[in-house]
């Protein structure tokens, strides 16, 4: 029974092709006046010809699966064939996926321990600039920690990598210490700081969320020339606002993409897309919502919910 269900799936296509012209035969033989010996004739070489090929692709087949090289047989060997190319061409996909996985891994470790080192001759820097109160120097330094900062932080987001460390702390002081590290910012622009905080201990993880302050707040500093930043925070709700140039209608969807910087030339040719997107990240996985508002040429606010989620615990 088995011998036969490999012959007739092996066979399929000649068989029926066989039946049905021995059936139209059979029908042309009786409807019209034509001597039958030719047509018996005809349907013997035409069996002769095709049953040894049929044979042949049986044996051949049975060869096949007696030596195991296949766990299921459908139609054909051509099927076969192509079945064993794609499984050697999946081998060869996974260790391509491994070699570039190590290569990922290996740019990982250099740029965790470049961008590590690198902060030390930086913070030597910042205090050689500090006694000479060079204030240029200052805020190129803030610049250039917040880019390894930043580099940073997207390595260990896409590693998964994060140990949060949620604890009772003052949003205050907090705030203050961000607004401390750029103040040479708001000194060379003249721009006016308001600060309107409800000073209260909250829970979360001071260091990404003071991260993401700084991410907001220096994205505010850039893009205004003119008038005021005020940082709000009471009920919750933290926010930052400007009046700045603001975020055009249309880029508002797409700001929190990587790389997306929307008008980038008119709003500013170093913007990089990429701390409006940490900020999302960091914000979603902490749990908290936030939300921007925007007029163009009149200002932003970046809204974030710290009401206490699901992921804190007393």
């Amino acid at each position: 029974m088995k011998n036969l269900k490999i012959f007739l799936s092996t066979n399929k296509a000649y068989l029926i092709s066989l039946l049905a012209f021995t059936l139209i035969s059979l029908i042309t033989s009786y409807v019209f006046p034509i001597d039958r010996r030719v047509f018996a004739y005809s349907l013997f070489l035409l069996y002769v010809f095709i049953i040894p090929i049929m044979l042949g692709r049986f044996f051949k087949i049975k060869k096949i699966l007696r030596e195991d090289k296949f766990a299921y047989f459908n139609h054909d060997p051509y099927e076969i064939y192509l079945e064993d190319m794609l499984k050697k061409k999946d081998v060869e996909i996974g260790d391509i996926r491994l070699e570039a996985r190590k290569n990922y891994d290996d740019l990982d470790n250099l740029l965790s321990i470049w961008t590590h080192q690198i902060k030390t001759p930086l913070a030597a820097i910042s205090l050689i600039s500090q006694r000479e109160e060079n204030f240029d120097i200052d805020k190129e330094l803030v610049r250039i920690d917040d880019y390894i900062t930043s580099l940073l932080s997207m390595l260990k987001l896409r590693d998964n990598s994060i140990d949060y460390n949620f604890k009772s702390f003052s949003i205050d002081k907090l705030v203050r210490d961000v607004v401390k590290r750029y103040r040479h910012f708001f000194i060379g622009k003249n721009l006016s700081l308001k600060l309107d905080i409800e000073d209260k201990n909250i829970i979360s993880d001071p260091k990404w969320l003071g991260f993401v302050i700084e991410q907001v707040l220096f994205n505010a500093i850039k893009y205004t020339d003119k008038g005021y930043i005020q940082i709000s925070y009471k009920d919750d709700i933290l926010q930052i606002e400007d009046t700045g140039i603001g975020i055009k209608k249309e880029d508002l969807k797409n700001i929190s993409k990587f790389g997306y910087s929307g008008d980038s030339d008119r709003r500013n040719p170093s913007s990089t897309g990429i701390g409006l997107y940490l900020v999302n990240d960091i914000l979603t996985k902490l749990g908290y919502t936030y939300k921007i508002d925007s007029e163009l040429n009149k200002g932003t606010m970046f809204s974030i919910n710290l009401s206490r989620n699901k992921l804190i615990e007393d």
